[in-house]
């Protein structure tokens, strides 16, 4: 199995007209890369959907506000 670029991911967030719920998105992720699709970053590998939304809102990279992901 491939694994994804996590900036795959911003990209599909930044595509998205409104806001996700964290559900959303993983649901967005799992249509786009496979329900099974491992994620990288340049410093962690092998990380699950909900690892990398978790690493992606520690960094700063994304938010949750109101519990929608932006």
């Amino acid at each position: 199995m491939q694994s994804i670029h996590g900036r795959n991911v911003l990209n599909l967030i930044k595509e998205q007209e409104q806001a996700l719920s964290r559900p959303d998105l993983l649901m967005a992720m799992s249509h786009e890369f496979g329900a099974e699709g491992r994620f990288h970053t340049c410093s962690v590998k092998d990380m699950t959907s909900e690892q990398l939304i978790c690493l992606f809102l520690e960094k700063g990279k994304i938010e949750e506000v109101d519990n929608l992901i932006q």
